[in-house]
């Protein structure tokens, strides 16, 4: 068993969809193509500029762990298979802890 203390390196990917059931959509994709390891569906309000007006929306918010090396092809996936013209990826460096860490690399792992 790996100890408590040990890190390994992953990534959050942060993007918005239009609806719950679009983030799911999406969500299961990169779930069944093994890029993300998990992904938590938040709603959300956003405010933003778009076109020169100042916009607000309900929104869900996708949270994506994934690793380092998964990475490139998640976010050529969520370019490809997003409904927004112009989708938020956002990408955080992050570490997890013992055992999740561990269960996060196998998760995205091909095989």
């Amino acid at each position: 068993m790996m100890p408590s203390n040990h890190l390994q390196t992953m990534r959050l990917v942060l993007t918005t969809c239009a609806d719950h059931t679009s983030a799911e959509q999406l969500a299961r994709q990169l779930l069944e193509q093994r890029l993300a390891a998990c992904v938590s569906l938040l709603p959300v309000t956003s405010l933003y500029h778009w076109q020169g007006e100042l916009q607000q929306e309900q929104e869900v918010q996708l949270v994506i762990k994934t690793s380092a090396e998964q990475l490139p092809g998640l976010l050529e996936a969520l370019t490809r298979h997003h409904s927004y013209e112009v989708p938020e990826l956002v990408v955080l460096d992050a570490c997890a802890a013992g055992s999740y860490g561990a269960w996060l690399l196998n998760a995205v792992d091909p095989r």
